[in-house]
């Protein structure tokens, strides 16, 4: 025989366990304090708990679609040249870049626009641009849409 709970327990039982989950995946995102470990490119920070109001997130991914943004990115830099005059005032010249990825059957849609406003300057250096490729879920190019 089933027992019935109380409504209120019920409720505060549920708003527990919604507080619990979240303390418990803030806790498994972050370590207690800021860490720092040693790499090929040099040793590199990671967000502690007092970091977390800085971390942005940008939203998650497939890998396969990760891959084909990577490709793109890679692909369109090296048409515009890496040292450019365009990306002379950029840390790299992905960060003047903004990518938006779509998923239609089967293949990966990747359009790649400028964000030279993160660089300082304005936004858009080439009035107009943009690039579109289509990109198998193996990250190999496929097409380039070109702008009539």
């Amino acid at each position: 025989m089933m027992k019935c709970i109380p409504r209120p327990v019920s409720h505060w039982c549920l708003s527990l366990l919604q507080v619990l989950s979240v303390l418990g995946c803030v806790g498994c995102a972050t370590t207690s304090s800021t860490t720092t470990s040693r790499g090929p490119g040099g040793n590199v920070s990671w967000p502690g708990r007092r970091d977390i109001t800085e971390v942005t997130n940008l939203g998650s991914m497939d890998g396969g679609a990760a891959l084909a943004a990577s490709v793109v990115i890679r692909e369109v830099i090296q048409s515009l040249g890496p040292r450019s005059e365009l990306f002379a005032r950029c840390p790299s010249p992905a960060e003047a870049l903004d990518v938006r990825v779509s998923k239609w059957r089967g293949l990966y849609y990747v359009t790649v626009d400028e964000r030279f406003d993160r660089c300082g300057g304005s936004r858009n250096r080439i009035p107009g641009w943009f690039e579109s490729y289509a990109v198998s879920p193996s990250g190999v190019v496929l097409s380039r849409r070109t702008v009539p």
